[in-house]
């Protein structure tokens, strides 16, 4: 098939694609169409309360829409709810005054991103940084599969990800690293930790939603490496 035509066809099928999503109950709350952001107008007025501690930012709890919105995007295959979600990350990082350089994601191991058939992490930093107007590139490799840390302490879970990371070099970036739920901050920290070792001058994080259901999750329990200290979002 001609390059031209495969082109033509790929668009067809994206707009489609698009067309037919929007017309889905919202993930969020079943109530209304889903529209052409992935969630109703009423859940995304309600989904975000950002805040900023330290180096890292979140749109919200993981809790109530913006959980759902998560939630499905994450295990219910709604990656169309990934470019609304990148560009309010990114709004938040413009916002926070934060100057990237260049955007990477927190990545699946192969062996799950391959059941999963997408990474979510890669596809908010591929709309996040889309919005910001800088690279997304695939900087870090998951050397290691991990078990889930979902049912972890948080000693539990920095022993599971200690070493588990690996960065391309990176010499003088400032890297924004994305993913969709922070809540020790661990494997966060790790990744933070390859980066710097790889040369990046610095490393921020933004991410979807924070989970508040485990003690572990608290800022005084957050490794120092995330640091989550401070005010509420707004510029630095």
């Amino acid at each position: 098939m001609p390059a031209p035509l495969r082109a033509l066809r790929a668009g067809a099928s994206a707009a489609l694609s698009t067309t037919l999503g929007a017309l889905l109950p919202c993930p969020a709350c079943g109530a209304r169409r889903a529209g052409r952001m992935g969630l109703c107008t009423r859940c995304r007025r309600r989904a975000c309360r950002p805040q900023r501690r330290g180096e890292a930012l979140w749109l919200g709890p993981y809790a109530g829409p913006l959980g759902r919105a998560v939630r499905a995007l994450k295990y219910r295959g709604a990656t169309r709810l990934a470019g609304w979600l990148g560009e309010r990350l990114a709004r938040e990082v413009a916002d926070a005054g934060w100057r990237p350089s260049v955007v990477c994601a927190v990545p699946l191991h192969p062996s799950r991103r391959r059941r999963r058939g997408y990474d979510q992490a890669w596809l908010l930093a591929s709309g996040t940084a889309a919005a910001l107007g800088v690279p997304c590139r695939p900087l870090l490799e998951r050397r290691r599969a991990t078990p889930s840390q979902a049912s972890l302490s948080r000693a539990a879970r920095l022993r599971n990800v200690a070493g588990a990371f690996r960065s391309d070099p990176v010499p003088g970036a400032r890297v924004l690293l994305v993913d969709d739920v922070l809540t020790t901050g661990a494997t966060a920290a790790a990744c933070r930790e390859a980066l710097l070792e790889a040369g990046a001058s610095l490393v921020r994080v933004a991410v979807v939603a924070r989970s508040e259901r485990s003690p572990a999750a608290s800022p005084a329990a957050t490794p120092p490496h995330v640091p989550l200290r401070g005010r509420p979002a707004g510029r630095s």
